[in-house]
C-alpha cells in the first residue's frame, strides 16, 4: 500500500476501532461489577428497612411480584423459628446466614443477605440469574452508544486525514502545472511546518534547473555563434579550391582548407569537453588518481605542438601524489593548460609543469615564458569564448573555461599569477586523497 492517505486511514481506523472496542469491553465489565455491588446494597437496604417490623412479621406487606425482580424475604425469631416468608411459591431458605452469602437453591444460584437484630434475623435473597440479566441490560445501555459512535469517529478520522494532507495535494497540483518554461519557486506561505522542507528542496531544485537551462541556452547560443565562423571559412575555402586556376593555388587552397577543418574540429572538441565538464551534467566517476600520471598524459597530448613551435616543455613531478578525481577529466584539464601555454609562448620559449604537495593539497603548476595575462583580464579569461584583444594566437576561447569547470567538479582552486620569467603562472590546488 503506497498511499499515505490510505495507510493513515487504515491505521487510524484500526486504532479507533480497537480503542472503542476495548473501552466498550472495559465499560461493560465495569458496569456489571458496579451493578452487582448496587444489587447487594439494595438487599442490605431492604433488610435494614424491615428490622423494626420483626414483631409484626405476620403482617408485613411486601410489594407484589415484579416478575424477574422477585425477592425472597424470610424472618426468624430469637428462638430460630421462621415467622415470615414473603413468597411461599419460591424456594425456601432452610439455613440462616449473616451478611452476604451465595446459596444454591433447587439447582440455581442465589445471592442472600442476613441481618442480625435484637428480635431475630432478617434474610433476603435474590436469584443470581435475575441480577445478571438486569446487569447485562444496564451495561448494554451504556455500551451500545459507544458502538454507535464508532462510524462517526471513523468519518471524523477520514475528514481529518483528508484535511491534513490537503497541503500535499496543493503542492502536487502546483508542481503539475509547471513545465520546462515555468520554473518559478513555489509559494511557502501558510504551509505546515512538516511540508516546508519538501517545498524548500523543490524550490532549490527549480533554482538549479533554472540555472542549468539558462547556462544551456547560453551555451547553445554561444556555440552556434562560434561555429558559424569556422563553417563559413570552410565554405569559402571550398569555393577558393574550386576556383583555383592551377595546381599551385589548388595546393595552397587545400592547405588552408585543411587548417580550417582542423580549427573546426578543435572547436567542436572543446565544446564537447566543456559540455561534459559542466557542473549540471551527470556526476563523474571518481577514483584514486595519481596527479603526476594525469599530468604526464596531458603533456603527451601537446608534445607534438610544442615540438612544432620549438617550445621546451618539461615536467617536474612528485610520484604518489594522489587525489580523488576522474582521470580523463584531469587529463583534459592539464592538456588545456599546457596547450594554452604552448600556443601563447613565443617559439623558443619554455613551458614548465610541476606537481607537488602543499599542506593538505596536491598542487599542479604550469608556468610559461609568454606574455602573461594582465591583472584586469584574469577574471574574465575563464568566461566562455573570451579572447583578449592583445592575443596574437587565435583560439576558441574555451580552454580556461573548461579548466575552471573541471576544477569546480573536483573541488579544486585555480589561481593565475605571474611567472618568474614574466609569463603566466597557473596554480591548481586539489584536496589530497587520504
Amino acid at each position: 500500500m503506497r498511499s499515505i492517505r490510505a495507510r493513515l486511514l487504515v491505521a487510524l481506523i484500526i486504532l479507533v476501532a480497537m480503542i472503542s472496542l476495548l473501552a466498550a469491553g472495559v465499560t461493560y465489565r465495569r458496569v456489571l461489577s458496579e451493578t452487582s455491588t448496587l444489587f447487594d446494597y439494595q438487599l442490605r437496604q431492604m433488610a435494614l428497612s424491615l428490622r423494626s417490623q420483626i414483631s409484626l412479621a405476620p403482617r408485613i406487606e411486601v410489594p407484589p411480584d415484579q416478575g424477574d425482580t422477585d425477592f425472597v424475604v424470610q424472618i426468624w425469631d430469637v428462638f430460630g423459628a421462621r415467622t415470615y416468608v414473603s413468597r411461599p411459591g419460591l424456594p425456601m431458605i432452610n439455613q440462616t446466614v449473616l451478611g452476604y452469602a451465595d446459596l444454591n437453591l433447587r439447582g440455581q444460584p442465589w445471592r442472600a443477605y442476613g441481618l442480625q437484630t435484637a428480635d431475630g434475623v432478617i434474610q433476603i435473597a435474590q436469584p443470581v440469574q435475575v441480577r445478571q440479566a438486569l446487569a447485562r441490560a444496564a451495561a448494554a445501555r451504556v455500551v451500545i452508544p459507544l458502538i454507535l459512535l464508532l462510524p462517526i469517529m471513523v468519518g471524523a478520522v477520514a475528514w481529518i486525514v483528508r484535511g491534513g494532507l490537503k497541503p500535499l495535494r496543493f503542492v502536487a497540483a502546483e508542481v503539475q502545472r509547471r513545465d520546462a518554461r515555468t520554473l518559478a519557486p513555489l509559494g511557502i506561505d501558510n504551509l505546515p511546518r512538516e511540508v516546508e522542507p519538501l517545498v524548500s528542496e523543490l524550490n532549490r531544485l527549480l533554482e538549479r534547473l533554472q540555472r542549468a537551462f539558462s547556462a544551456q541556452r547560453a551555451f547553445i547560443s554561444d556555440a552556434a555563434h562560434e561555429l558559424r565562423s569556422p563553417l563559413t571559412a570552410l565554405r569559402l575555402q571550398l569555393q577558393l579550391l574550386d576556383r583555383a586556376p592551377d595546381e599551385t593555388e589548388r595546393l595552397e587552397a587545400r592547405a588552408r582548407l585543411g587548417a580550417a577543418v582542423e580549427r573546426a574540429i578543435h572547436l567542436v572538441e572543446q565544446l564537447l569537453a566543456l559540455a561534459r565538464s559542466e557542473p549540471q551534467e551527470a556526476p563523474m566517476d571518481f577514483e584514486r588518481v595519481d596527479l603526476s600520471a594525469a599530468a604526464a598524459e596531458g603533456i603527451r597530448d601537446t608534445h607534438d605542438l610544442a615540438l612544432a613551435r620549438n617550445i621546451d616543455l618539461g615536467l617536474e613531478a612528485t610520484p604518489g601524489l594522489y587525489i580523488q578525481g576522474n582521470r580523463e577529466a584531469l587529463r583534459t584539464l592539464v592538456r588545456n593548460l599546457v596547450d594554452n601555454a604552448v600556443r601563447y609562448t613565443p617559439p623558443g620559449g619554455t613551458v614548465q609543469v610541476r606537481c607537488r604537495s602543499a599542506a593538505q593539497d596536491a598542487v599542479l603548476e604550469v608556468s610559461d615564458t609568454g606574455p602573461g595575462i594582465a591583472t584586469a583580464d584574469r577574471e574574465r579569461v575563464f568566461d566562455r569564448f573570451y579572447r583578449r584583444a592583445a592575443a596574437q594566437e587565435g583560439g576558441t576561447g574555451l580552454g580556461l573555461a573548461i579548466v575552471k569547470a573541471i576544477a569546480e567538479r573536483h573541488g579544486a582552486r585555480i589561481d593565475l599569477g605571474e611567472a618568474p620569467g614574466g609569463g603566466l603562472h597557473v596554480t591548481a590546488s586539489f584536496p589530497s586523497a587520504s
